[in-house]
């Protein structure tokens, strides 16, 4: 029993060794495309492991007119948060029908299934965000906590404040991570979101619309719409909108 524990150990080894880890910096969607598809194209932002997950990934897809995808992992297999970038998109999930626009999400357990659908005469495109945790997916947990969910930008619920916005996803335990937070906070021109801060929780910050600059540690990068920031963790950071109008993005946090 030892040797077998022993050997199960040191393959998960590998695979976490396996995968580069992921720094502190922006990853820009004007990337080159990294293939063409049977569906379109998709392209890399980035792709590597952190303090939790073994793997995560994040990609762009564009879908051509006409065309559809589908995504379905198996019970075991990774857990999937998608982004529709530009829409609207018809959207099946576990064969229920939505049409979702731009900004709108669609989050799948392992297990369940989803088909994208392009009805329109241009392309559509969407971020796919793959995750795969280090420990032992917990798939029964993760299904009490809630089922697998798509929502439209426009049933979103908008709360303002003194600084912009923000809009509250959800806030789960999820088959990879115990906790999955996810808000979209709309930012005014020429102000910061905080003074730089650190936190336990690595985060992705994904510009949906505007331009600003991301604090990371003792640097600064630009980001603008497209664009997604991998922030590590207790790396210190702050997002500074440097537009004329209000910036938006989403904060992505888990633990």
């Amino acid at each position: 029993m030892r040797i077998i524990l022993y050997f199960f150990l040191m393959h998960l080894s590998a695979l976490v060794c396996s995968q580069e880890q992921l720094k502190s910096q922006v990853h820009y969607w004007e990337v080159p495309i990294i293939g063409q598809t049977n569906f379109g194209s998709e392209r890399l932002l980035f792709n590597g492991a952190g303090a939790l997950l073994s793997k995560h990934e994040l990609k762009g897809i564009s879908i051509k007119s006409g065309k559809k995808l589908m995504y379905n992992t198996g019970r075991c297999g990774d857990e999937l948060f998608f982004i529709i970038k530009e829409g609207p998109v018809r959207v099946s999930l576990n064969q229920i029908a939505h049409d979702l626009d731009t900004d709108s999400v669609v989050f799948l357990l392992p297990g369940d299934e989803v088909i994208f659908e392009n009805k329109r005469k241009d392309d559509i495109s969407f971020y796919e965000m793959r995750m795969v945790s280090i420990s032992k997916p917990d798939v029964e947990s993760a299904k009490k906590a809630g089922p697998s969910f798509a929502i439209d930008w426009y049933d979103m619920v908008y709360r303002p404040h003194d600084r912009g916005g923000v809009r509250q996803l959800f806030d789960r335990q999820t088959a990879m991570l115990n906790r999955f937070d996810i808000h979209i906070t709309s930012l005014d021109p020429g102000i910061s979101s905080h003074a730089p801060h650190t936190h336990k929780n690595e985060e992705i910050i994904l510009m949906i619309d505007g331009v600003g600059e991301m604090q990371l540690g003792e640097g600064k990068q630009k980001i603008s719409s497209g664009d997604a920031a991998w922030i590590a963790s207790n790396i210190p950071h702050n997002f500074s909108n440097l537009g004329k109008r209000p910036a938006v993005y989403f904060a992505i946090q888990w633990n």
